[in-house]
């Protein structure tokens, strides 16, 4: 599925909204370059965020990251 992880992120964030959950939107520096990553969370009960996000399928450091590529959902932030 060709995507970024900030379409993904909203349209998972509508999505868990329109399901009464609440979630957040994340910001944090990419790790494979000098630019933001957008990841979705939602609140536990514990407390703790559960983390969804898109990655490349093939990631690697890149000075620009292409506008969509193809990736996959990931559980997790690690």
């Amino acid at each position: 599925m060709k995507s970024n992880c900030l379409a993904f992120a909203v349209r998972l964030y509508y999505r868990r909204k329109r399901a009464g959950r609440e979630g957040y939107l994340v910001i944090r520096r990419s790790r494979w370059g000098p630019f933001p990553h957008i990841l979705y969370a939602e609140k536990r009960r514990s407390g703790s965020l559960r983390i969804v996000s898109y990655i490349p399928l093939f990631p690697h450091h890149k000075p620009c990251p292409p506008v969509v590529f193809n990736g996959h959902s990931k559980w997790g932030d690690f």
